[in-house]
């Protein structure tokens, strides 16, 4: 269950539940209209907190989920797990799957003006994604970090 507080009033303002597996992580969007939940269940849900109810359900069937992360425009969010998958917001549609790692992804996150996407991974490294010329057309990982 996911409790939403207003830290003012010091009040539980609701619960949402809807997952069937632990959550693995949180994301709010920039403007703080939308939640982005991901859990083991194989799904994000998308949380509108003005009415206060899940909108949309992303399923990727067989697949570890672990990272959820809006960029800092609200424009597109990410999903990290058994593989990357890149969204538009609003729309909620699937741009791109990236893939270069050889074990779950355990964190995302999009760099300034989602010019890149940052990864971290069980398989002990952390891989830069760069865009060409679209979101659509990501690279395969234009540096990659060993860990440890």
């Amino acid at each position: 269950i996911i409790k939403i507080w207003d830290l003012k009033e010091r009040t539980n303002v609701a619960n949402f539940s809807g997952h069937s597996a632990p959550i693995t992580d949180i994301s709010f969007s920039e403007n703080g209209y939308y939640l982005a939940t991901a859990a083991e269940d194989s799904t994000v849900k998308l949380w509108d907190l003005r009415k206060l109810k899940n909108f949309k359900t992303i399923s990727l069937e067989n697949s570890v989920i672990k990272s959820v992360s809006f960029d800092q425009s609200g424009t597109y969010m990410v999903i990290g797990g058994s593989e990357i998958w890149v969204y538009l917001s609003k729309q909620w549609q699937l741009l791109n799957t990236l893939s270069g790692h050889s074990a779950p992804v355990t964190g995302v996150k999009f760099g300034s003006n989602a010019s890149c996407i940052a990864s971290c991974s069980m398989d002990r490294t952390v891989k830069f994604f760069a865009y060409i010329r679209s979101i659509q057309e990501f690279s395969h990982p234009n540096y990659n970090f060993p860990v440890g």
